[in-house]
């Protein structure tokens, strides 16, 4: 394919190991889009406040912090396969657990933290491998397709998750959000079954300490991707942990939304990004700088994230909300892409583990530390806000100071 052709999704789709792993990627975001909403709400069902629930996701991305650059090592070494079916299972029972007892009213404060907990545990051990997973089924000339193709399954997850929840929960309450994900995690299990992946052609083996430094510095020495990691750092902390230990407060207290209202507006998140991806897999080829493409999708974040703030009717969040998924279309693509494109295969899966742990597990450490100054500001709305300010000085600054990242592909 030239490089000056538009990408074609069903050319890639063709590819049976990329289409099964779509598949299950889908199905773990439609789960992932329902279940930080649902164990915050149930958190506020249980008169939980913004610091206790900023701390269940905190505990949950506990388990990305001890072990997501571990699982790069095994990801660079092992068999990728197995490991996505033992965090399948494994995320399997502990939802069904979660499930149970809530529709048995068994449920309290402390075990929504220990199920958060568990349910981390596997999360942090699929999601790097499945990152690492994608350029070795696609040419390298359609990695940004590839990427931007999941990112579009990863758009419709946001956009049914919610909208499949809202219903779920109120026919049958905050369990029936729970049922839900423990079927899709069946679901998608049965993608694997039939998954065959490309040989390992890396089989050096090094001291585990020795294999985790080996991709660190690579990123330490590499300054483009330096600074990629360290953008997207801003965007998890400034953007993604307020939004999601804040954004059903806000939308609850400030807006008056109920349950299946708020899920709602999460899907006008996901309808954004959608749109975004789209385009950019259509006129990738007409996008040369994606470094600048991408620092102007997080300057677009933080502004619209000021004012989705101080929003205080329905319309108004879900109007912001899909401007901001806009912004965030760009930099969820280009971040993959630029990481991906940049780095050698041979530390693929070490690097996409380090991109993980900011994900999984800086995500949920911000949101502890956004609750707790929520609570002490006694303002969700102000620290949203303010948040949001952050997050456009910091992309500003690099675009006034890290000019050679602009043209990056």
């Amino acid at each position: 394919m030239s490089v000056n052709e538009a990408i074609r999704p069903v050319d890639l789709l063709r590819i049976k190991p990329f289409r099964l792993l779509w598949l299950n990627s889908f199905v773990f975001i439609l789960v992932q889009s329902t279940q930080r909403f649902a164990f915050v709400w149930l958190a506020l069902g249980l008169g939980a406040k913004s610091d206790i629930s900023g701390f269940i996701l905190f505990v949950m991305g506990v388990p990305a912090l001890l072990i997501s650059l571990p699982v790069g090592v095994m990801s660079d070494h092992m068999n990728r396969r197995v490991i996505l079916m033992v965090s399948q299972i494994g995320a399997l029972v502990i939802t069904i657990a979660i499930a149970a007892m809530v529709t048995l009213d068994l449920m309290t404060i402390r075990w929504a933290i220990v199920g958060s907990f568990i349910s981390g545990i596997f999360i942090a051990l699929g999601t790097p491998v499945r990152s690492a997973i994608v350029p070795t089924l696609v040419p390298r000339d359609k990695l940004v397709g590839a990427i931007a193709i999941s990112t579009i399954g990863n758009n419709f997850g946001l956009i049914i998750g919610p909208i499949a929840a809202g219903p779920a929960i109120s026919q049958w309450g905050i369990e029936g959000a729970f049922w839900l994900q423990a079927v899709l995690y069946a679901l998608g299990f049965l993608t694997l079954i039939s998954l065959r992946l490309p040989p390992l052609h890396n089989p050096e083996r090094r001291k585990l300490r020795q294999e985790i430094f080996g991709g660190l510095s690579f990123i330490q020495q590499n300054g483009a991707v330096r600074s990629f990691f360290v953008l997207l750092a801003g965007s998890v902390i400034f953007m993604i942990a307020p939004w999601i230990v804040l954004g059903p407060q806000i939308a609850k207290e400030q807006a008056g939304a109920s349950g299946s209202q708020t899920t709602i507006l999460f899907a006008m998140l996901g309808v954004g990004q959608l749109l975004t991806s789209t385009l950019i897999m259509r006129y990738n080829h007409k996008m040369i700088n994606k470094g600048m493409w991408f620092m102007c999708g997080l300057c677009w974040g933080g502004s619209v994230q000021m004012l989705l703030g101080q929003s205080s009717s329905l319309i108004g969040m879900g109007v912001f909300l899909f401007a901001w998924g806009m912004g965030g279309g760009f930099y969820m693509n280009l971040s993959q892409t630029l990481i991906q494109n940049n780095t050698p295969p041979g530390v693929m899966g070490r690097v996409m583990a380090f991109h993980s742990l900011l994900i999984s597990g800086l995500a949920p450490m911000a949101a502890l530390l956004v609750g707790i100054v929520a609570r002490k500001l006694d303002s969700a709305p102000l620290t949203f806000s303010g948040a949001g300010a952050l997050m456009l000085i910091l992309a500003v600054y690099f675009i006034a100071t890290k000019k050679h990242l602009r043209p990056m592909a």
